[in-house]
C-alpha cells in the first residue's frame, strides 16, 4: 500500500506515514479496495488524483492539435495563394513554396494521426483500460518535441505515470 500524500510505500499495519505524517487507512484483509461500495475503506493514491485531468488534458490536446492544423491551412491558403503579388518570384525564385502543395496531404495525415493518438489516450485513461497506461507513456514521450503545450503535458503524463508506484497504483484501479 501507498501513502496517498507522498506516495511512499507503508506498511498496511502502520496508522501514520513515516514520511509525510498522513493518517492511513485501516482495511481490513480480503476487503475490496473500490470506490461506490458502502463499507470498504477508499483512499485517493496519486495517479487516481491526477487521471481524470490527464484523460481530460489529453482530449482537449487533440482537440487543439485538429483546430490548429485547420487555422494554419486556412491561414496558408490564403496566404500563399498571391505568393509575391503579380512577380510570382522571389529573391531564389519560386524555391520554398513552389512543393508546399505536395506536403499538405502528408502532413495533414501526421496531424491527424497524432490527434487520434491523442483522443485514444484520453478516453482510454478516462475508462482505466489495463492498456491506457503504456499508450499514454509511448504518446507523451511522441510529444515531448512539441513545444510548450505539448512538452508540458507529457511532462506532467510521465510525472504522473512513469515511476513504479504509479504503475501498480493503476493495476489496482484497473482491476488487472
Amino acid at each position: 500500500m501507498y501513502c496517498s500524500g507522498c506516495g511512499q510505500p507503508v506498511e498496511t499495519n502502520e496508522q501514520f506515514c513515516r514520511n509525510c505524517g498522513r493518517t492511513i487507512p485501516q482495511i481490513t484483509p480480503g476487503a475490496p479496495i473500490a470506490p461506490g461500495i458502502p463499507g470498504a475503506p477508499w483512499f485517493y493514491t496519486r495517479v487516481h488524483r491526477h487521471l481524470q485531468a490527464l484523460s481530460v488534458l489529453w482530449i482537449a490536446y487533440g482537440i487543439l492539435t485538429i483546430v490548429t492544423w485547420a487555422l494554419a491551412m486556412s491561414f496558408f491558403g490564403g496566404w500563399f495563394h498571391g505568393y509575391f503579388g503579380h512577380m510570382h518570384h522571389g529573391p531564389f525564385g519560386e524555391f520554398p513554396f513552389n512543393n508546399f502543395s505536395r506536403f499538405v496531404p502528408f502532413i495533414t495525415a501526421m496531424v491527424i494521426a497524432r490527434a487520434v493518438l491523442c483522443f485514444a489516450t484520453g478516453i482510454a485513461l478516462h475508462r482505466r483500460t489495463p492498456w491506457a497506461r503504456i499508450l499514454a507513456l509511448v504518446v507523451a514521450f511522441l510529444t515531448l518535441i512539441k513545444p510548450i503545450l505539448g512538452t508540458a503535458l507529457a511532462i506532467y503524463t510521465l510525472w504522473v505515470l512513469l515511476p513504479s508506484p504509479s504503475a501498480q497504483e493503476y493495476e489496482q484501479m484497473a482491476g488487472v
